[in-house]
């Protein structure tokens, strides 16, 4: 099985990461690299999962809680876009994430 990349882009509220992502995917895309999304918020139904989605792009989000407090969540959502075969994982963690590192490291 082939590695993948993960990146993770974090920010505060507002400061962009979803249009980052979107923006990464489009270049990444371009250069013949697949590309799977994970959306992150505390509440269901992320308006930035939807639009990226409508943009074609392969998203998933970890709803509900941030990648902190559901790791398991953020593990499935790469598990399943794993199986797409995609090239580099890009994940966006809630704004208010911010001991990520703690969490995955």
């Amino acid at each position: 099985m082939k590695k993948v990349q993960l990146v993770f882009v974090g920010g505060f509220l507002g400061a962009g990461k979803t249009m980052l992502l979107w923006r990464a995917a489009e270049l990444l895309a371009k250069r013949g690299k697949r590309v799977g999304l994970i959306t992150n918020d505390q509440a269901p139904d992320l308006v930035d999962t939807k639009w990226l989605a409508g943009k074609g792009l392969n998203v998933r989000e970890v709803a509900g809680s941030c990648f902190c407090c559901n790791f398991k969540g953020l593990i499935d959502a790469a598990v399943d876009l794993r199986s797409l075969h995609v090239d580099v994982l890009i994940g966006e963690p809630v704004g208010s994430c911010t001991d990520l590192s703690a969490t995955i490291l």
